[in-house]
């Protein structure tokens, strides 16, 4: 069989881009040809095109690009951040979670981790890095729920230094800031915080918690102010969570709704404490 022909034989396989491609001298073959030709075929390099054979049948595929240098050093620092991220704030938000109704899954600490390293990789290099909630912006740890539907008041964190950190409730009326599920007889606001020296040395994380209950009434409450003591030294990192948790005459005493709809919990702000 002339070259010619096992040629326009092989391109008849290759998609319709390809059919209807004929060889019609040498001069072709020579230019966009780099393959060896058999009896049972051609085997090797046409243009960008790569042809085998297996089992008696000959196969086409593409040939593969090449591959850019990747640029160590950016790509270098990003998975030194995420490195970091997941190494020291792993241990603190499993710490969190042991202080919460709600059963935090995977999809959490993956949400809660890209909001740390997001925050890290912005804000780890900057003199002073505030804990604030409105630098930070609020990461919802359990997506079926928005903290922020529930509670519809700003709650704002400061840091007061000496491992203090105030969280200011505002003064609002229960019946028409929460939403909440039927017959809820008392509401939990709970807040933790969870600070890291992010190095080996030392404790991996502190822990510290307060909470704050109020029944659903029409009733206003004043204004609140937390003071949740970490203990913790400066230039550590904190995050601060805050969750909700209802009572309703369903529940044994004591005991609020596991349902994850009725469990909003949220990070409200991350940092690093001052002296």
């Amino acid at each position: 069989m002339h070259i010619f022909d096992v040629l326009n034989q092989v391109f008849d396989i290759w998609p319709s881009q390809y059919s209807g491609c004929r060889f019609a001298s040498e001069t072709t073959y020579i230019f966009i040809a780099m393959a060896r030709v058999t009896e049972k075929g051609i085997v090797g390099l046409v243009g960008n095109l790569v042809f085998y054979t297996v089992n008696g049948k000959t196969y086409v595929r593409s040939e593969p690009g090449k591959r850019r240098k990747s640029r160590g050093k950016r790509a270098g620092q990003i998975q030194s951040v995420f490195g970091t991220v997941s190494r020291f704030g792993t241990p603190m938000l499993k710490a969190a979670a042991e202080k919460l109704s709600w059963k935090v899954g995977r999809d959490a600490y993956n949400r809660m981790r890209g909001w740390m390293r997001n925050l890290y990789a912005e804000r780890n290099q900057d003199a002073t890095w505030e804990i604030s909630g409105r630098d930070s912006g609020m990461c919802q740890l359990n997506s079926e729920v928005d903290f922020r539907d529930c509670f519809r008041e700003n709650i704002t964190v400061t840091d007061k230094g000496k491992g203090m950190i105030q969280v200011t409730i505002p003064p609002f009326t229960p019946k028409l800031t929460l939403k909440s599920p039927v017959r809820t007889m008392k509401v939990n606001l709970k807040l933790i915080a969870v600070t890291s020296p992010f190095k080996e040395a030392g404790p991996r994380y502190s822990l510290c918690t307060e909470q704050i209950s109020f029944t659903l009434q029409n009733k206003p409450v004043p204004a609140t102010e937390l003071v949740l003591h970490t203990k913790a030294s400066a230039k550590n990192i904190a995050i601060i969570i805050a969750a909700i948790e209802y009572e309703t005459t369903d529940c044994l005493k004591g005991q609020c709704i596991t349902d994850p709809k009725w469990l909003p919990v949220a990070a409200l702000a991350m940092g690093r404490l001052k002296k």
